[in-house]
């Protein structure tokens, strides 16, 4: 298990990028590549690919500028807006991380970082400890960014400096993990996923980058909705078993498109992010029931991971619940979960 949690000072699957529409790719074209070595899983576990073109030839690592693909998931959110004096809302968030029933290790990492409050989940892929190495990499450049506020690369014209900061972070964790790929031949291959979400309350914006099939969702006055789209090799035309391999990925190429996703908080608000570890179990209507019905955050944490592994457990699970709330707001005593809560009803 890698989880990364950041706030105090530091100690003395993927086709290649483009701006152009991406082509249709015939099913009988694909050449995939394992997130896991098969011979240390369980021949029931069917693991996450990558398409063909997922190993790129030996480079030097580069910090190029990104492709930043903007997504507004509400009205107006993509415009920048001058900081309030003071903070428009509070972020609160529980995370957990765990290994499912299985897999032999957690190729997942998490990362929070609270005086950015920025939160990040990440589901490594590769054989020997690739995985588990590039998803921890990225979490944890993508929080020393924030931490020492050093975003290397061009800043991206016509975006709002925190979606252009996220954004060159990632790509920044694209460059490391690469670079740490040459290195060792063990590692070649490796890469991850990415889901971070980073709160702005003085402007009151949310932006999500987003590469792979790491989720974010947003439950808001109990309508639940997902707020990325995975990139897997469905979007460029293929069909059958392989269409849900990834098309995009952290650290296989040079540079990798980025979604940024813009939204406008509201209290009250409940974020998700989750590794598919978690979506795989489980389907959306069962998170959100749990997320409606439960209060306590980390109750409702513990539950979502009791209740994919009562399904299966069939990969490593990642959950980060983030809430919305007033800046006045104080959080409740903790109440435990019971041992074994109740199966949600999926109506």
């Amino acid at each position: 298990m890698s989880v990364a949690a950041q706030d105090d000072p530091p100690p003395s699957k993927p086709a290649p990028p483009s701006d152009a529409k991406a082509p249709t790719v015939a099913a009988s074209s694909f050449s995939g590549v394992p997130k896991l070595n098969p011979d240390d899983e369980d021949d029931d576990v069917e693991p996450t690919m990558v398409g063909r073109g997922a190993s790129a030839p030996p480079m030097r690592r580069v910090i190029v500028k990104a492709p930043l693909i903007q997504i507004p998931f509400d009205d107006l959110a993509t415009t920048d807006k001058p900081a309030q004096a003071d903070a428009l809302f509070l972020v609160h968030a529980t995370a957990q991380t765990d290994k499912g029933l299985r897999r032999k290790k957690n190729e997942d990492s998490l990362g929070v970082l609270e005086g950015s409050n920025l939160f990040v989940v990440a589901d490594g892929m590769g054989g020997y400890a690739g995985g588990e190495q590039a998803s921890k990499l990225t979490v944890q450049t993508i929080l020393d960014a924030f931490r020492t506020r050093t975003f290397e690369g061009e800043a991206h014209e016509g975006a709002p400096a925190e979606a252009s900061e996220l954004g060159r972070s990632i790509q920044m964790a694209n460059a490391t993990v690469l670079e740490e790929a040459q290195k060792d031949h063990a590692l070649a291959g490796m890469g991850t996923t990415v889901c971070a979400a980073m709160f702005s309350p003085n402007k009151r914006r949310c932006y999500v980058g987003h590469v792979g099939d790491s989720r974010c969702y947003r439950l808001r006055d109990g309508v639940f909705k997902q707020m990325t789209a995975d990139h897997t090799m469905a979007e460029l035309g293929v069909k059958g078993p392989e269409s849900q391999a990834l098309s995009r990925a952290v650290g296989i190429w040079p540079t990798v498109n980025i979604d940024i996703v813009a939204a406008i908080p509201q209290a009250g608000d409940v974020y998700l992010l989750c590794s598919d570890g978690l979506t795989k179990m489980l389907s959306d209507d069962i998170i959100a029931n749990v997320l409606r019905n439960e209060e306590d955050p980390k109750v409702a944490v513990e539950r979502l991971i009791f209740f994919a592994n009562s399904r299966g457990g069939k990969d490593n699970i990642t959950v980060i619940l983030i809430r919305v709330v007033p800046t006045d707001w104080r959080p409740e005593p903790f109440r435990p979960a019971s041992v074994r809560p109740a199966e949600p009803d999926e109506s």
